[in-house]
């Protein structure tokens, strides 16, 4: 933490600290700022409350655009296809690192090739347990006999992928289930259908400040709850960690297409720089309770192109971590379509639109507890389904639907 303040400081000496101001360029123009997740949430809080002061500091109008989807790929690919002229920005979060390295299909982009305007916060993990579930401590967790259930973003997103990694390196007993947006993950949490989740600590702490939770367990805190690193017990649990603790200092990152004038991309450091260190943006983050701790152009691409640099062995690390015990998905949503008589579904997971083809025989199907033919299913009914996504033809292998 101390390295990278060293750097923002550095850039400020460099002269990015200059007070931005309306350039002829942008002066009446309108900035996309693209939002990689739905309405709500943290990286929606952070990009409506920086577009207000970016409005100020840039001197064109900014537009929130929300684009959800595959764990904010979906956002990025469509920041990379931007026309690069300086009038279409976004944001996004480190799972996105993850998904490079690991090659996941569907990425359309090279993080190293963005330009990028800086991050807002550094952004710690936190393992809340929620009160319904009857855990207290990270002890009670480690202690459980039977898995238990943590929410979590869709497959690929930081949620899903820190939830996954965290899972290895501790060991712990918990069944991952994708498909929470905003605060779906707190509102499960508070009817007892899920007893947690993995997430940034400035995001769910107005959730266990109202006494729907608590803190367990830290990646990267001041110490005031249990430290992960404390808790691991094998070196691969300690190389996971620190990686996950690494991340955390890119919280809320910002970035232009590939290709946008250098001109233009000065402006947008300088106007965004001026917008994170304006003290009335600072106040209004005082009030929603959310961490400012900035960076800048050339600091946070490096910091980007640090993280994204993994030996072949740690590679494998987070490989294995995610994708061997990312097998089986377990997900509560509605069927969107029903055809040929049932064998073949689609439902949501997370943002992922999903087809799967049921099976006559192997899939376990009820319907209001009760066994059931494939032909019943009906779009609309809601459906805990579990399924394989690794598979070509993403078989279920239970549904638990009500009609």
């Amino acid at each position: 933490m101390k390295t990278l303040l060293k750097l923002t400081v550095l850039g400020l000496v460099l002269g990015l600290s200059t007070t931005a101001h309306a350039s002829e360029f942008y002066k009446g123009k309108t900035v996309t700022y693209i939002v990689a997740t739905s309405p709500g949430g943290g990286y929606d809080t952070y990009a409506r409350l920086i577009g207000r002061y970016l409005e100020k500091h840039l001197g064109a109008r900014v537009l929130i655009k929300n684009i959800p989807g595959a764990g904010h790929i979906v956002g990025a690919n469509t920041l990379a296809a931007s026309k690069p002229d300086g009038l279409t920005i976004g944001t996004f979060n480190t799972g996105l690192i993850y998904a490079q390295i690991l090659k996941r299909e569907g990425v359309q982009f090279d993080l190293r090739e963005f330009a990028w305007i800086g991050k807002a916060a550094a952004d710690p993990r936190t393992l809340v347990l929620g009160t319904e579930s009857g855990l207290r401590t990270y002890d009670d967790l480690a202690a459980l006999a039977k898995p238990v259930k943590f929410a979590t973003s869709g497959v690929g997103s930081a949620s899903y992928t820190d939830t996954q990694l965290l899972r290895s390196a501790l060991d712990l007993n918990i069944e991952v289930v994708p498909g929470f947006n905003g605060n779906e993950g707190e509102l499960a949490m508070m009817r007892g259908e899920i007893a947690g989740q993995v997430g940034s600590t400035s995001s769910l702490k107005s959730f266990v400040d109202n006494g729907y939770g608590t803190f367990a367990l830290a990646l990267g805190g001041d110490g005031s709850v249990p430290e992960a690193n404390s808790k691991v017990k094998t070196e691969k649990g300690r190389a996971i960690i620190s990686l996950v603790e690494a991340m955390a200092l890119l919280g809320r990152l910002t970035a232009a297409p590939a290709g946008t004038p250098t001109d233009r991309v000065a402006e947008l450091r300088a106007a965004y720089q001026a917008a994170l260190t304006d003290a009335d943006l600072l106040a209004d983050a005082k009030k929603l309770d959310i961490p400012i701790e900035p960076a800048y152009g050339d600091t946070v691409a490096k910091l980007v192109g640090d993280a994204l640099n993994q030996s072949p062995e740690t590679v494998a690390i987070i490989a294995g971590a995610v994708n061997a015990e990312a097998r089986d998905i377990t997900v509560k949503t509605p069927l969107e379509a029903v055809d040929d008589g049932g064998k073949v579904i689609r439902f949501k997971s997370g943002d992922a639109e999903i087809e799967a083809k049921v099976s006559g025989s192997r899939t376990a199907i009820t319907i209001d507890g009760t066994q059931a033919d494939r032909k019943l299913l009906k779009p609309g009914m809601i459906c805990e389904i579990t399924y394989d996504p690794q598979s070509d033809k993403n078989e279920p292998k239970t549904m638990a639907c009500k009609g």
